[in-house]
């Protein structure tokens, strides 16, 4: 299997921070520049290296 892609939009929030948001994972990246388009997005497609799922994160981490 070849590399994911996932199309990434990222949120200004009313506090000043910003959070980074995972639309979708795509099989290529031009599948993901294709949503983006279609989904009329600023997002960014970005290569997944991997999936860290919620339970899997430090606790030192998920504080922040």
């Amino acid at each position: 299997m070849g590399t994911l892609y996932a199309l990434v939009l990222t949120v200004a929030m009313s506090n000043g921070d910003y959070q980074d948001v995972v639309l979708d994972v795509y099989g290529s990246e031009q599948q993901c520049e294709s949503a983006k388009t279609e989904q009329h997005v600023s997002g960014a497609c970005h290569a997944v290296d991997g999936v860290i799922h919620s339970e899997d994160i430090p606790e030192e981490i998920a504080k922040h």
